[in-house]
């Protein structure tokens, strides 16, 4: 149907390559949404200590846009929020919290879409980036739509379903709002579980019907809501932001698909002179060292090997640079003399450092 919502299906999903338990460990994800979970921790008396513990994270870090975050340590701050708040309404209004601008770039994408529709579907074609535990389907009755929530079966829920059902509600009522400008409700709530406790609570914040023990769990709206255009609507921003977005979900889908030499490489260029253990490289990949040896060796590698082309590149690199003596070279490739590194980089290419850096200074010769 034209403008259906095609909805932030999944998230997450891991393709060929890294499995998803590895692949939940990879830092990889935007930190933006811990913002709004600081500010709405701070509301409630909670520092950003208590909330991150265990996560390797601290508050300066919430501050800085080059700061990643992985599957693993999300779930862990979900877990400490169920720990220290445990309102039975905790759930409903965390997802409340969470506007839109959770979504960083893709959120300009989805607020200067043409309609709701539209930026629904921005959201469904990006869902890698919004990691969410659920597929969702749209489903047409008569004049109304209803977003069918299913859990993935392959992504258990940090805390368990009933506090994931209700991050997910909040955050769909809140981000809907968002993008029309306008407080929103769905006209019913439906869930196949069984009515909590608190469920006079789903009553209250979300304003609407609600109804457990059903069949399935819906989220009704009317469908005329999603060809309406939304009041910040602008084709310019829209493409920019969708440019962005898809080199996010390239860079992520990198990760997911990358073999274990990139993901090796990756880590040592990360490092500098003082390279890691075998043991210290696969604990940081979240293997064992027996599985990192086995499955560079598959590949035709060893760890020492990648070591050692990597020392190579960076030797190469820093004897173009004027100015850097060999000793100091030396060291930045993790060498603890420079005879050792004269020696090494002779057997790596058949010649000296000091011809090799002689060869950028002869006449006729032009750097690239």
């Amino acid at each position: 149907m034209a403008d259906a919502p095609g909805l932030p299906a999944g998230g997450g999903e891991c393709q060929r390559g890294i499995g998803v338990e590895d692949f939940e460990h990879q830092a990889v994800f935007p930190a933006a949404e811990l913002f709004l979970i600081r500010s709405f921790m701070k509301r409630r008396g909670i520092a950003s200590p208590q909330w991150l513990l265990g996560t390797g994270l601290d508050d300066q870090d919430l501050k800085h846009a080059e700061v990643r975050v992985s599957l693993r340590q999300f779930d862990m701050v979900y877990r400490n929020i169920y720990r220290l708040l445990p309102a039975p309404d905790t759930g409903l209004k965390l997802g409340l919290a969470l506007n839109i601008s959770r979504w960083g770039m893709l959120a300009l994408a989805m607020i200067s879409a043409r309609s709701l529709g539209a930026a629904l579907a921005t959201a469904n074609r990006h869902r890698a980036l919004v990691r969410s535990r659920f597929d969702l389907q749209p489903v047409e009755y008569g004049a109304d739509v209803a977003i069918r929530m299913a859990p993935r079966g392959d992504q258990p829920f940090p805390v368990n379903r009933e506090f994931g059902h209700e991050i997910l509600i909040g955050t769909l009522q809140s981000q809907i709002s968002d993008l029309l400008a306008r407080p929103f409700h769905f006209s019913r709530i439906a869930l196949a579980y069984p009515e909590p406790r608190h469920g006079d609570d789903y009553r209250q914040l979300c304003q609407c019907p609600v109804e457990f023990g059903t069949g399935t769990s819906e989220l009704w709206l009317p469908r005329a809501l999603l060809t309406e255009r939304l009041p910040l609507a602008n084709p310019v921003n829209e493409d920019h932001a969708l440019q962005l977005s898809k080199q996010a979900l390239a860079q992520l889908q990198q990760w997911q698909q990358a073999d274990i030499k990139v993901r090796v490489q990756t880590a040592l260029q990360a490092s500098s002179g003082q390279w890691p253990s075998a043991r210290e490289m696969a604990a940081s990949l979240n293997l064992s060292e027996r599985s990192l040896r086995r499955q560079l060796q598959q590949q035709g590698s060893s760890f020492r090997e990648l070591i050692q082309q990597h020392q190579l590149r960076l030797a190469l690199a820093e004897l173009e640079r004027p100015g850097n003596d060999i000793a100091r070279v030396a060291e930045r490739c993790g060498f603890s003399d420079a005879n050792g590194f004269r020696e090494a980089f002779k057997r790596w290419t058949g010649m000296t450092p000091g011809r090799y850096r002689a060869s950028f200074t002869q006449p006729g010769h032009q750097r690239q």
